[in-house]
């Protein structure tokens, strides 16, 4: 199992590092097939009936159907991954979230009462959730110039934090921070990975990005970055955890031998990729 595990890791990494590399077209491409999964895997998990308390939970969510909401769901997704690719625009990124919103809304009335009003939340959340957070990592891939080093502020921020907080909670993790949602978080861990992020992207800043801008203090910028992005991730992790708990099951899927699925694997990065975008917006207007 470790051996799987490891293996599936380096593969995940090597994969990971070198669409961050390239960017453009493989990167999109990447990531469309990967929230197509993740989308999947979270209206699979949605679709769940609520955990008893106490019981064991299931090793992994109940099949569905995909049904007509569920091609709705995938056409919209592929839509907005064109609008972000081809027209570079944000705007119209958010204008085709809103329209397939408001064309979710239009089915739910259309197909009345035969479609239930959990199934629209549930759907909306899936695809908010991953794919359209997903697109976030291309969004900073693809920021200018600037896209070629923010794009390593998410990786720092996401597994850096996630390597330091196993760390320092094997070392000093005596505290439980949330024991029911996810019992193997300590305070130590969530403040060692934290701070560790900042230092990692304070490194980065002042060695590398501070050379190739020529802006002597960046470095305070990617430092608090890394910070807060870091801090965002954990709170993902969190939310994909609690999903997996108030539903009952283990891991999304067995996609990735060793660790799960697509939201088991990437939910940290999905927040951490959010954050780190909004955060390089407002960095560059500042600087």
């Amino acid at each position: 199992m470790f051996g799987t595990r490891a293996l599936s890791s380096v593969f995940l990494i090597a994969a990971v590092l070198a669409l961050f590399f390239i960017g453009g077209y493989p990167l999109a491409a990447a990531l469309l097939a990967v929230s197509l999964i993740g989308y999947w895997e979270l209206s699979k998990a949605m679709n769940n009936p609520n955990a008893v308390p106490g019981a064991e939970r299931s090793p992994l969510p109940n099949k569905k159907k995909f049904d007509s909401m569920d091609i709705m769901a995938v056409v919209g997704i592929v839509l907005y991954y064109i609008v972000m690719v081809f027209l570079h625009d944000t705007s119209y990124q958010f204008a085709a979230v809103i329209t397939f919103i408001v064309g979710i809304l239009f089915a739910y009335v259309s197909k009345f009462p035969n479609l239930q009003i959990d199934r629209i939340a549930n759907l909306i959340f899936a695809i908010i959730y991953c794919p359209v957070f997903l697109s976030f990592i291309y969004m900073t891939r693809e920021f200018g110039d600037d896209g070629k080093w923010l794009i390593w502020l998410i990786v720092i921020s996401s597994w850096g934090c996630d390597t330091f907080a196993y760390l320092f909670g094997r070392a000093y993790g005596k505290k439980k921070v949330f024991p029911t949602l996810s019992p193997n978080k300590s305070l130590a861990g969530c403040i060692g990975g934290v701070l560790s992020s900042g230092i990692l992207g304070a490194t980065y800043g002042y060695f590398y990005v501070c050379k190739i801008t020529g802006e002597k203090y960046i470095f305070i910028f990617t430092a608090v970055i890394c910070m807060v992005g870091a801090f965002m991730g954990m709170a993902g992790d969190l939310v994909a955890s609690g999903i997996k708990r108030h539903k009952g099951f283990k891991d999304y899927s067995k996609l990735i031998p060793g660790h799960g699925g697509v939201m088991d694997r990437f939910d940290s990065m999905l927040v951490c990729s959010v954050a780190v975008y909004a955060l390089s917006l407002a960095m560059i207007k500042i600087w």
